[in-house]
């Protein structure tokens, strides 16, 4: 008695494999994402705070919108610091 499987039950293993591929090549991807977020330039930060202090303020002097940016600029980064610092402290990375 030769009972040949279906062909479903031929492809299972392949479809398996598949998704299994899959699905690791997702995670990787996401890890990478998350580890290599590029950190603005005080330059970039400055230039994207001016774009939106002249779009929402047009009131204000040139000299003003500097001052509120740099001020913004100047939180932002350090946040951007503190995160790193609690980022590596979490992932165990050696501090530089």
């Amino acid at each position: 008695m030769n009972i040949k499987p279906n062909r479903s039950e031929r492809r299972l293993p392949w479809q398996v494999l598949l998704l299994t591929g899959i699905a690791a090549a997702a995670v990787e991807v996401h890890a990478d994402e998350a580890a290599s977020r590029p950190v603005a330039t005080r330059h970039q930060l400055m230039k994207e705070c001016m774009a939106k202090e002249k779009a929402s303020n047009a009131g204000l002097t040139k000299e003003q919108m500097k001052k509120n940016c740099s001020d913004v600029t100047e939180t932002e980064l350090e946040n951007a610091k503190a995160d790193k610092k609690r980022d590596d402290r979490t992932n165990g990375a050696p501090r530089t």
